[in-house]
């Protein structure tokens, strides 16, 4: 067994340092590697962009608009979601965050971009052998007492073996090698591409033009995704997660986050304890076990909304192979490589907007937007109430989050000719959580929806909240309310 000095001891293994094998952007071959991606990138992006350019004004810069038929718009999300997956994961992890907000893109694209998949193949236990023996400085067999050849997870930018060390079954998480040369070149290529279109849209006088939000959004988006994929290939990053979320929930007896095994742990390396669980999405084996499926995912609703409303700190990707449930029926958290914080303030925010929710006061909640800075301020506000209005009509329908935004949002664009949503950063995530929490309810119940049907895990969440918030002055709150219901009551009907 490798002692824990020599494991302590070998800040920077020859795994870590920049190999041979891959180009740097300043060298001959890595510049024409960049120059040649980047014309893939650009050729696949210019003609959807003058498709979508010319759907707005037949001529690009005069012209009405063109109408487009179903039929179209189906083939040409056909032919984005093709050419996404052919472009490879940094450009699949954007769509999937896309296909989340509902606000953004009409029906045929958000419906293919759901379906993105990625399609890289295991890397051979020979390079996962070859990468860990250069990471940790010596033969494999000085480190585990024994290692799994076959993986027991792959994911887009690594994979997962079982191992035993000291005695305890652990998970051996690694880093595909060249993985974050290829997304570093391109996100580089594409946040340049978005900068080139805002500043042709801006010197051709196409500000708040559908185009120009739309770039600004997919700018906005993309860089939180670059910053997440950043961290999620940093160990370093991904252990701290999970030693924080361990220690936020350490007092939560529904959920377990697995124990991390820090004396072995690298930047392109972690390593886990092994806890064991049933797939929440395999509703069969949860049945067996002797659980109802639903119950589970309202389990983990109100996990969720703990995290994101008491502590302000959340497992940003629950998709079916990132959450299980134990034999106690708790919820086991896996993969802490997208972690997200919320401010204090974005949490009050939310707070107060699903209280005036709870009471019907849909102008209250319009405020609130505005003094998020989600709406823009030059938006009208008697439109902005209509459309507050139409959401509330379409959340007492028994409808997926995910439609109910895309009906808003196909409202708000006809109500203002845009989409004046200019959604805090911190928020991107928010509704990439909702959306997929909302997808494994659907598993189980067609049409599942959080508020209608998780409504107790969400009150046990708004009270937890209440009762942590030390920023919220309720005095204050109360009597607010207790005006707004003054005013309602003796208002004159118009």
């Amino acid at each position: 067994m490798l002692s824990d000095v020599t494991l302590q001891g070998s800040p920077v293994s020859p795994a870590l340092r920049p190999s041979s094998s891959v180009p740097t952007p300043r060298s001959v071959s890595g510049r024409y590697q960049v120059a040649r991606r980047a014309a893939q990138v650009v050729g696949a992006a210019t003609p959807l962009i003058l498709d979508y350019w010319r759907d707005e004004q037949r001529f690009f810069f005069f012209g009405g608009a063109r109408e487009v038929s179903e039929a179209t718009h189906q083939y040409r999300a056909r032919r984005i979601r093709s050419e996404i997956e052919r472009l490879g994961i940094g450009f699949i992890k954007v769509g999937q965050v896309i296909s989340t907000r509902g606000d953004l893109l009409p029906k045929p694209y958000l419906d293919e971009l759901r379906t993105l998949q990625d399609s890289l193949s295991p890397l051979t236990f020979g390079e996962v052998h070859a990468t860990l023996e250069a990471t940790y400085g010596c033969p494999l067999e000085d480190v585990f007492e024994q290692f799994e050849p076959t993986p027991i997870a792959t994911a887009s930018i690594g994979q997962v073996h079982r191992a035993q060390y000291a005695g305890q079954s652990v998970v051996v998480k690694l880093i595909r090698p060249g993985i974050q040369h290829q997304l570093a070149t391109d996100f580089r290529i594409v946040t340049a591409l978005l900068r080139f279109l805002d500043e042709q849209l801006v010197r051709f006088r196409q500000e708040n033009s559908d185009v120009h939000v739309l770039t600004r959004l997919f700018s906005q988006i993309v860089t939180e995704v670059n910053a997440g994929l950043r961290e999620e290939m940093d160990f370093v990053f991904e252990r701290a997660n999970a030693e924080r979320l361990g220690a936020l929930l350490a007092d939560n007896p529904l959920v377990v986050v697995p124990r991390v095994i820090g004396e072995l742990c690298r930047p392109n390396v972690l390593v886990l304890e092994y806890r064991p669980g049933i797939k929440i999405s395999d509703g069969d084996a949860l049945r067996a076990a002797g659980f109802e499926p639903l119950k589970m995912v309202e389990r983990l609703v109100e996990v969720y909304l703990e995290m994101i409303l008491v502590h302000g700190v959340y497992h940003a990707d629950p998709h079916p192979g990132n959450v299980a449930v134990d034999e106690r029926g708790r919820i086991i958290l896996y993969d802490f490589g997208i972690v997200r914080t919320l401010s204090a303030r974005i949490r009050e925010s939310l707070l107060k907007m699903t209280l005036d929710g709870l009471r019907g006061d849909v102008p209250a909640i319009v405020d609130e937007l505005y003094r998020m800075g989600v709406v823009d301020p030059a938006a009208d506000r008697a439109t902005a109430l209509r459309v507050g209005e139409k959401f509330r009509e379409l959340y007492l329908r028994d409808m997926p989050t995910a439609e109910r935004i895309e009906a808003v949002g196909r409202y708000m664009r006809d109500a203002f000719g845009y989409v004046p949503l200019r959604m805090p950063k911190e928020m991107v995530y928010v509704f990439r959580v909702v959306s997929m929490l909302e997808g494994l309810g659907t598993c189980f119940k067609p049409g599942w929806n959080i508020m209608a049907d998780a409504s107790p895990a969400v009150q046990r969440g708004i009270r937890k909240m209440m009762m942590a918030s030390e920023t919220i002055r309720w005095p204050e709150l109360i009597a607010q309310w207790v005006g707004r219901w003054f005013r309602a009551l003796f208002a004159r009907p118009a």
